[in-house]
Protein backbone atom coordinates (compact mmCIF):
# COMPACT_ATOMS: atom_id res chain seq x y z
CA UNK A 1 0.00 0.00 0.00
CA UNK A 2 1.32 3.49 -1.10
CA UNK A 3 -0.72 5.69 0.74
CA UNK A 4 1.55 8.67 0.59
CA UNK A 5 0.75 9.03 -3.27
CA UNK A 6 -2.26 7.96 -2.90
CA UNK A 7 -3.65 10.72 -0.11
CA UNK A 8 -1.46 13.31 -2.68
CA UNK A 9 -3.16 12.57 -6.20
CA UNK A 10 -7.00 12.58 -4.66
CA UNK A 11 -6.15 15.64 -2.87
CA UNK A 12 -5.03 17.27 -6.11
CA UNK A 13 -7.34 16.26 -7.71
CA UNK A 14 -10.15 17.39 -6.10
CA UNK A 15 -8.23 20.59 -5.32
CA UNK A 16 -8.06 21.20 -8.73
CA UNK A 17 -11.68 20.44 -9.75
CA UNK A 18 -13.04 22.54 -7.34
CA UNK A 19 -10.89 25.37 -8.96
CA UNK A 20 -12.04 24.56 -12.07
CA UNK A 21 -16.21 24.50 -10.27
CA UNK A 22 -15.20 27.84 -9.33
CA UNK A 23 -14.42 28.83 -12.47
CA UNK A 24 -17.45 28.45 -14.20
CA UNK A 25 -20.00 31.12 -14.44
CA UNK A 26 -22.70 29.78 -11.62
CA UNK A 27 -26.02 29.92 -12.94
CA UNK A 28 -29.80 31.58 -10.97
CA UNK A 29 -32.18 29.21 -9.97
CA UNK A 30 -35.52 30.85 -12.00
CA UNK A 31 -37.71 29.42 -8.71
CA UNK A 32 -36.27 31.64 -6.03
CA UNK A 33 -35.79 35.91 -7.20
CA UNK A 34 -33.00 36.27 -4.54
CA UNK A 35 -29.80 34.58 -5.72
CA UNK A 36 -28.57 35.30 -2.52
CA UNK A 37 -30.84 32.28 -1.34
CA UNK A 38 -29.78 29.98 -3.75
CA UNK A 39 -26.05 30.27 -3.93
CA UNK A 40 -25.79 31.95 -6.78
CA UNK A 41 -23.84 35.18 -6.23
CA UNK A 42 -19.71 35.14 -6.96
CA UNK A 43 -19.55 36.27 -3.33
CA UNK A 44 -21.38 33.16 -1.81
CA UNK A 45 -19.54 29.95 -1.21
CA UNK A 46 -20.20 27.10 -3.30
CA UNK A 47 -20.28 23.47 -2.69
CA UNK A 48 -16.18 22.94 -3.98
CA UNK A 49 -15.68 25.62 -0.85
CA UNK A 50 -17.22 22.78 1.62
CA UNK A 51 -14.99 19.94 0.99
CA UNK A 52 -13.23 18.40 3.56
CA UNK A 53 -9.85 17.20 2.72
CA UNK A 54 -9.65 14.58 5.80
CA UNK A 55 -12.39 12.91 4.11
CA UNK A 56 -10.17 12.76 0.84
CA UNK A 57 -7.22 11.32 2.29
CA UNK A 58 -9.69 8.79 4.07
CA UNK A 59 -11.47 8.12 0.61
CA UNK A 60 -8.06 7.42 -1.35
CA UNK A 61 -7.35 4.80 1.11
CA UNK A 62 -10.66 3.09 1.25
CA UNK A 63 -9.56 0.58 -1.57
CA UNK A 64 -7.05 -0.69 0.33
CA UNK A 65 -9.00 -0.93 3.32
CA UNK A 66 -11.87 -2.75 1.99
CA UNK A 67 -9.57 -5.19 -0.09
CA UNK A 68 -7.13 -5.57 3.87
CA UNK A 69 -10.40 -6.69 5.89
CA UNK A 70 -11.60 -9.32 3.15
CA UNK A 71 -8.15 -10.51 3.17
CA UNK A 72 -8.17 -10.75 6.96
CA UNK A 73 -11.70 -11.88 7.12
CA UNK A 74 -10.52 -14.94 4.90
CA UNK A 75 -7.57 -15.18 7.07
CA UNK A 76 -5.04 -14.02 4.58
CA UNK A 77 -4.25 -17.20 2.81
CA UNK A 78 -6.90 -17.35 -0.20
CA UNK A 79 -5.86 -14.05 -1.84
CA UNK A 80 -1.93 -12.63 -2.44
CA UNK A 81 -1.20 -9.04 -1.59
CA UNK A 82 -0.53 -8.57 -5.36
CA UNK A 83 -4.52 -9.16 -6.09
CA UNK A 84 -6.72 -6.24 -5.89
CA UNK A 85 -9.95 -7.17 -4.95
CA UNK A 86 -13.95 -6.04 -4.39
CA UNK A 87 -12.15 -2.51 -2.83
CA UNK A 88 -10.77 -1.78 -6.13
CA UNK A 89 -13.57 -2.81 -8.32
CA UNK A 90 -15.88 -0.05 -10.28
CA UNK A 91 -18.90 -1.92 -8.39
CA UNK A 92 -17.94 -0.85 -5.34
CA UNK A 93 -16.72 2.30 -5.76
CA UNK A 94 -19.12 3.86 -8.73
CA UNK A 95 -21.99 3.89 -6.41
CA UNK A 96 -20.24 6.06 -3.71
CA UNK A 97 -19.82 8.81 -6.88
CA UNK A 98 -23.64 7.89 -7.55
CA UNK A 99 -25.00 8.37 -4.29
CA UNK A 100 -22.39 11.55 -3.41
CA UNK A 101 -23.49 13.01 -6.44
CA UNK A 102 -27.22 12.86 -4.82
CA UNK A 103 -26.42 13.89 -1.74
CA UNK A 104 -24.53 17.44 -3.10
CA UNK A 105 -27.56 17.93 -5.11
CA UNK A 106 -30.18 17.10 -2.54
CA UNK A 107 -28.50 18.36 0.54
CA UNK A 108 -25.44 20.21 -0.50
CA UNK A 109 -23.49 17.88 1.44
CA UNK A 110 -19.92 17.18 -0.86
CA UNK A 111 -18.42 14.60 1.93
CA UNK A 112 -19.62 11.21 0.60
CA UNK A 113 -18.70 12.79 -2.49
CA UNK A 114 -15.59 13.65 -1.86
CA UNK A 115 -14.49 9.98 -0.27
CA UNK A 116 -16.07 8.44 -3.52
CA UNK A 117 -14.18 10.59 -6.24
CA UNK A 118 -10.54 10.04 -3.87
CA UNK A 119 -11.86 6.13 -3.83
CA UNK A 120 -11.77 6.21 -7.87
CA UNK A 121 -8.46 8.27 -7.85
CA UNK A 122 -7.02 5.13 -6.30
CA UNK A 123 -8.30 2.66 -9.07
CA UNK A 124 -6.67 5.54 -11.72
CA UNK A 125 -3.55 5.19 -10.40
CA UNK A 126 -3.05 1.56 -8.95
CA UNK A 127 -1.62 -1.02 -11.26
CA UNK A 128 -5.45 -2.53 -11.29
CA UNK A 129 -6.38 0.12 -14.30
CA UNK A 130 -4.84 -2.35 -16.12
CA UNK A 131 -6.56 -5.46 -15.28
CA UNK A 132 -10.35 -5.47 -16.29
CA UNK A 133 -10.87 -8.36 -14.71
CA UNK A 134 -10.76 -7.06 -11.41
CA UNK A 135 -12.03 -3.30 -12.69
CA UNK A 136 -14.78 -4.54 -13.88
CA UNK A 137 -15.69 -7.18 -11.45
CA UNK A 138 -18.12 -9.41 -11.85
CA UNK A 139 -18.67 -8.82 -15.32
CA UNK A 140 -15.59 -10.48 -17.28
CA UNK A 141 -15.07 -13.28 -14.27
CA UNK A 142 -14.96 -13.44 -10.93
CA UNK A 143 -11.09 -14.46 -10.37
CA UNK A 144 -9.13 -11.68 -9.16
CA UNK A 145 -5.95 -11.58 -11.03
CA UNK A 146 -2.48 -10.82 -9.36
CA UNK A 147 -1.57 -7.42 -10.91
CA UNK A 148 2.03 -6.20 -9.91
CA UNK A 149 2.68 -2.36 -9.16
CA UNK A 150 5.69 -0.58 -9.41
CA UNK A 151 9.37 -1.93 -8.55
CA UNK A 152 10.96 -0.76 -5.64
CA UNK A 153 13.07 2.17 -6.13
CA UNK A 154 10.16 3.70 -8.13
CA UNK A 155 7.79 2.88 -5.41
CA UNK A 156 10.51 5.02 -2.80
CA UNK A 157 10.38 8.05 -5.23
CA UNK A 158 6.77 8.29 -5.08
CA UNK A 159 6.88 8.17 -1.73
CA UNK A 160 9.24 10.66 -1.47
CA UNK A 161 7.69 13.21 -4.02
CA UNK A 162 4.41 12.61 -2.25
CA UNK A 163 5.61 13.36 0.95
CA UNK A 164 7.27 16.04 -0.48
CA UNK A 165 4.11 17.78 -1.77
CA UNK A 166 2.16 17.20 1.71
CA UNK A 167 5.23 19.11 3.65
CA UNK A 168 4.69 22.01 1.33
CA UNK A 169 1.51 22.26 1.61
CA UNK A 170 1.55 22.19 5.55
CA UNK A 171 3.89 24.43 5.38
CA UNK A 172 1.92 26.75 2.88
CA UNK A 173 -0.90 26.75 5.16
CA UNK A 174 1.60 27.13 8.70
CA UNK A 175 2.60 30.23 6.84
CA UNK A 176 -0.51 31.44 6.30
CA UNK A 177 -2.13 30.98 9.28
CA UNK A 178 -4.29 28.22 8.57
CA UNK A 179 -2.68 24.89 9.48
CA UNK A 180 -5.04 24.93 12.75
CA UNK A 181 -8.04 25.71 10.76
CA UNK A 182 -7.47 23.00 8.41
CA UNK A 183 -6.74 20.62 11.11
CA UNK A 184 -10.24 21.21 12.73
CA UNK A 185 -12.15 22.04 9.49
CA UNK A 186 -10.67 19.78 6.55
CA UNK A 187 -10.82 22.59 4.09
CA UNK A 188 -7.77 24.22 2.23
Amino acid sequence: MRSLPHITIACGAVWAGCRLLRSLPRQTVPSSPDPEQNGASRGSPSLADAVDYRLVAVGSLLPDMVDRALRTAAGGRSWSRDQHLLGHTLLLNSPLILAGIGLAARHQDVKLLAIGTAAMTHLLVDPVIRSPRTLLWPLLGVAFPEARGLNRPLTLLTQVAAATVILATVLGLQRKGRLQDFLVSGRL
